[in-house]
């Protein structure tokens, strides 16, 4: 099974999203960067980064053992909204044809790579799923997994639906798992940007219909 990962980083901190004296404490270079390293961990392939064309990319991390998974896409309509960003990495990994895609943010609250594994294998032993994704005090957050038969259904999201309307669908199946806390950004608080992932992506669970 194959299983893809999209890091949209376009947003425009470029990645960074947090102050130098919290990356400091937190003893990373960014935010952005850590979790970025956290997902190429999980066996993401390929792990597509999408920045902005403008981006000087000094915030990304060395490679390491990961340089022929990750790719990185630069998004020329970054500028217009989340969903173009996606477009962008959507379009990237659809050549190799995955079973799914595992889709994060650099503007996000962190989450660990254990989080992201659970996902694969929730999909793994369950592939008739549609999303796999987790919750925090009855909201969705991101990151999630969604399965190749969302793909058409992401690509076609315009700014005023976002990805909670995907969630929101009747006829798609997924899994909430609950998230484990992780206390690295604990004391640095969400970042500014954050808040243009949350409304996109998060929706209460006790308003899916």
């Amino acid at each position: 099974m194959k299983v893809a990962g999209i890091f949209l980083a376009a947003g425009r901190n470029n990645g960074a999203g947090a102050s130098e004296d919290s990356l400091n404490r937190a003893g990373a270079g960014s935010a952005g960067a850590v979790m970025l390293s956290e997902l190429e961990t999980c066996g993401l392939v390929p792990l597509v980064v999408v920045v902005r064309a403008d981006d000087p990319l000094g915030w990304l991390p060395p490679a390491g053992k990961a340089e022929n998974m990750r790719r990185i896409e630069t998004c020329l309509t970054a500028h217009l909204g989340l969903s173009f960003s996606l477009r962008c990495g959507l379009n990237a990994v659809a050549s190799l044809q995955p079973d799914a895609v595992v889709i994060a943010a650099a503007d996000q609250p962190f989450v660990a790579a254990a989080q992201i594994r659970r996902f694969i294998q929730a999909y793994e032993q369950h592939p008739e799923l549609d999303y796999v994704t987790s919750a925090q005090e009855g909201l969705l957050m991101p990151p999630t997994l969604f399965s190749s038969t969302l793909f058409g259904g992401l690509q076609e999201l315009d700014e005023e639906e976002g990805i909670a309307a995907i969630m929101r669908t009747k006829e798609y199946k997924g899994l909430i798992l609950p998230q484990e806390p992780v206390q690295a950004f604990a004391e640095t608080g969400l970042p500014e940007s954050f808040g243009q992932y949350h409304r996109e992506w998060s929706v209460r669970s006790g308003n899916r219909q």
